[in-house]
């Protein structure tokens, strides 16, 4: 049952990463939806692979953290810069 729920604790918490994430970079090419399936699929294949080399973790705090680590990054790369003042004139 400790599997499961650092699974699913990882996964809920890359898909808030990854909104986060792209809202700091809003204006970019890849659609929402794809950095959000990338950065879930990443925390299930991180979160699964350490499950399955260290065992279930102590506490919720590690899943949370790897997810919303990978989450974020995926947002943040997904995303571009939004145009600044001397790209607007």
């Amino acid at each position: 049952m400790k599997i499961v729920l650092a699974l699913a604790l990882a996964l809920s918490s890359s898909v808030i990463g990854a909104v986060v994430g792209r809202s700091r970079r809003p204006a970019g090419h890849i659609k929402m939806s794809w950095a959000i399936v990338v950065a879930v699929v990443a925390a299930a294949l991180a979160e699964g692979s350490t499950v399955l080399w260290v065992g279930a973790p102590a506490g919720p705090l590690q899943p949370i953290t790897g997810g919303l680590l990978i989450g974020l990054t995926a947002g943040f790369f997904s995303g571009g810069r939004p145009p600044g003042k001397s790209e607007k004139k």
